[in-house]
């Protein structure tokens, strides 16, 4: 049984354990959402998360994940597969339906092939068994980050969008955008078909959520969309005060990030 004391023990030879080395050399950040229906298993993986540099977005059933998913930019998704309302499966499949790039990790007591063949099959990363302790779970995310960050983006058949050079690929042709257009436009990458926050884009660029930024974000907004509007099936919109859709068609998309 996972327990509050189950966890202490197992986790007090954590500093001295090869994950945990590992781990730490990653170093990374980003926000998670994790949704888990037992409050104490819920409340100590958030902790952990937090520690280790995550801002953590907890959800006690699937549909408040998807509620959440829908509401912010997540770096990366973790679910429990017996969850109520929608199951940890059923949230993995309305999220591809929206975002085919974001990390799912499935973060389950549930041992059998068939589960975590299912699993797979909804998009998962990773299948991580719970254990009691979390070394697994905390280097695997970091990995599926790092690997998720360092991958070309494949928006359509005609476009594609390198994150480490900037260069974006359009119809056999490169592009080398500025630093600047290349933050922004690989946030909206990471994150198709979904309303990515101006203040996101702000702090991004200009390390500022100051208005006086705004009109500078508009002016590389404008420039990407008219590179983009070369490319048929996709589009990037404004959401008026709230921020801006990069909106790809699901059916011209060739695959994730």
């Amino acid at each position: 049984m996972f327990t509050k004391e189950v966890f202490v023990q197992k986790t007090r030879r954590w500093e001295n354990n090869i994950y945990y080395k590992m781990a730490k050399s990653y170093s990374m950040s980003g926000k998670i959402l994790y949704a888990e229906d037992d409050f104490l298993t819920r409340e100590i993986v958030g902790e952990k998360l937090e520690e280790e540099g995550y801002a953590v977005v907890l959800a006690k059933d699937g549909k408040e994940a998807w509620n959440e998913f829908q509401q912010n930019v997540f770096d990366a998704v973790i679910l429990d597969v017996d969850i109520p309302v929608y199951n940890g499966y059923e949230v993995a499949s309305l999220i591809q339906s929206e975002n085919l790039q974001i990390p799912l990790i499935f973060y389950s007591s549930l041992t059998d092939v068939e589960y975590i063949k299912k699993g797979f099959d909804n998009g998962a990363k990773v299948y991580i068994v719970k254990s009691g302790n979390m070394e697994e779970l905390v280097v695997k995310l970091k990995s599926v980050l790092r690997d998720n960050s360092s991958r070309l983006c494949y928006l359509t058949e005609q476009l594609s969008f390198d994150t480490l050079t900037n260069k974006l690929f359009m119809k056999g042709r490169e592009k080398v955008l500025s630093t600047l257009e290349g933050k922004i436009l690989a946030v909206l990458c990471k994150n198709p078909n979904q309303l990515v926050k101006k203040d996101l884009l702000l702090e991004i660029g200009w390390n500022s959520t100051d208005v006086n930024w705004e009109s500078q974000l508009i002016k590389t907004i404008s420039k990407l969309r008219k590179l983009l509007e070369e490319c048929e099936g996709i589009n990037l919109r404004n959401d008026t005060r709230k921020g801006y859709w990069l909106l790809i068609d699901s059916t011209i998309k060739s695959k994730n990030c």
